[in-house]
């Protein structure tokens, strides 16, 4: 009977990188659909029938900037390299922690800022939509992912060093092109032949 193989802890760090980018993407792309919503309506009678709704922005001024915070963030985790990938998962669990309370805290504040849109009148009747925690929840997957991204960024995959700028294989900047051939050659290889 063969015995199990243990993987090693790099291999399993490695299959955590899809699946923990994309459920930061789709949390931060969720809180951001939820900041941009419907989060509170209000009606009244007065005068004829007025409705009045308001979006997560006009509610938490907050939450869409930090959203797109976190949004970016996940974009940006796929490019950076070990440390590079730490400190933006530190910014991004920031967002998601500040985005997560300020969608919650709007909930209670949502039906009251639209009866303002509406003017204040006091037949007014309010109602808050499920986008206020709908965002919360985004935000909450977002910084779990965040977490997951700090932990093991060390033994995920990075971009080939072929992408980075060119250098003399001593770490001295390469010679100046002279001819025509070695203008477009330095031009091919990402380096500024008139620098």
């Amino acid at each position: 009977m063969n015995e199990p193989v243990n993987r090693p802890e790099a291999s399993r760090g490695r299959r955590s990188f899809g699946p923990t980018v994309a459920v930061g993407l789709a949390g931060a792309a969720l809180a951001t659909v939820g900041a941009t919503s419907t989060w509170g309506e209000a009606t009244t009678r007065d005068t004829g029938l007025r409705t009045a709704t308001v979006d997560g922005s006009a509610v938490a001024p907050l939450v869409l900037p930090v959203a797109l915070v976190a949004l970016a963030s996940w974009g940006t985790v796929l490019v950076l390299r070990r440390r590079g990938r730490r400190v933006v998962a530190v910014l991004a669990a920031a967002a998601g922690v500040a985005g997560a309370v300020a969608a919650l805290a709007g909930v209670s504040d949502a039906g009251g800022a639209a009866v303002e849109a509406l003017g204040d009148l006091p037949d007014a009747t309010s109602s808050t939509t499920a986008w206020p925690v709908v965002a919360a929840v985004g935000f909450l997957l977002s910084t779990a992912a965040a977490v997951v991204a700090w932990w093991r960024a060390p033994a995920w995959p990075e971009m080939s060093a072929r992408y980075d700028a060119p250098t003399g294989g001593d770490g001295e900047a390469p010679a100046e092109p002279r001819t025509d051939a070695e203008l477009w050659k330095a031009l091919d290889e990402g380096r500024d032949p008139t620098a």
